[in-house]
C-alpha cells in the first residue's frame, strides 16, 4: 500500500499573516499587556509598590470609583447591545437587495454606504451636528415639511436621548462593514445552489 504523500507546509500563509498580526501585535496587545501590569503596582511616594489585585477592590468597592466604572460598563454595554441588534440586520437586508442581478447601479450603492466607514470621526460629529441641530438643522426641518416637527426634539442635547442617538449615528457610520463581509459571502455561493433553492422554492408553491 502506497504511503500517502503529506501535505507540504504552506508557507505563504504565514508570510501573509505575519505583517498584520504584528501590527496588531504592537497597537493592541502589547498595550494591553502594559495595562494589566500597571493595574498591579499602586504609586507610592513616587515609586512603583505592587499591590496585587487591590485596586480592582478599591474600583469595585469603593464608591468614589464603582460608580463611575458601572456607569460606564453599561453605557457600553448599551453601545454593542444597539449596534449588535441594529447594524447587523440592516448589513444582511442591504448586502441582499445589493447582490440582486435585478438592481441597477449597485456599485454606486455599495460604495455610498461603505464610505462613512473611512471618514473621521470629526468630519462625522460636525455633519450629524448640521443635520440635528434644533436651531438650523436639516432634521427639524425635513420634519417640519412632512407636519412632524413635534416629534423632533435635541436628541444629542439631553441626556436620556444622547447614548442612543450616537450609537444609532455609529451604526450609520460603520453599517458598510457587516454589509462588504455578508455581501461576498452571498458572493461566494455557487450559481447552481441559488437556481436549485429558487426551483425548490416554485415546485413548493400550491
Amino acid at each position: 500500500m502506497a504511503a500517502t504523500p503529506k501535505r507540504p507546509f504552506r508557507w505563504h500563509i504565514g508570510v501573509f499573516l505575519a505583517p498584520a498580526v504584528l501590527v496588531y501585535t504592537a497597537i493592541m496587545i502589547l498595550p494591553l499587556a502594559g495595562t494589566l501590569q500597571l493595574s498591579l503596582f499602586r504609586n507610592i511616594d513616587q515609586s512603583q509598590v505592587f499591590v496585587g489585585l487591590a485596586n480592582f477592590r478599591t474600583l469595585f468597592g469603593d464608591p468614589n470609583w464603582s460608580v463611575g466604572f458601572w456607569n460606564a460598563l453599561r453605557n457600553n454595554v448599551w453601545f454593542f447591545i444597539i449596534h449588535m441588534l441594529v447594524q447587523n440586520p440592516i448589513g444582511v437586508l442591504l448586502a441582499a437587495l445589493l447582490s440582486s442581478p435585478r438592481l441597477r447601479f449597485s456599485a454606486f450603492y455599495r460604495t455610498a454606504i461603505f464610505v462613512p466607514t473611512i471618514l473621521s470621526f470629526v468630519i462625522v460629529g460636525f455633519a450629524w451636528k448640521l443635520i440635528l441641530s434644533p436651531l438650523w438643522g436639516v432634521a427639524p426641518h425635513l420634519l417640519d415639511l412632512v407636519g412632524l416637527k413635534s416629534l423632533f426634539t435635541p436628541w444629542l442635547g439631553k441626556e436620556q436621548y444622547a447614548l442612543t442617538t450616537l450609537s444609532l449615528i455609529s451604526v450609520w457610520q460603520f453599517v458598510g462593514i457587516p454589509m462588504m463581509l455578508i455581501y461576498a459571502a452571498l458572493l461566494s455561493i455557487p450559481e447552481e445552489v441559488i437556481e436549485a433553492r429558487r426551483g425548490s422554492a416554485k415546485n413548493n408553491m400550491p
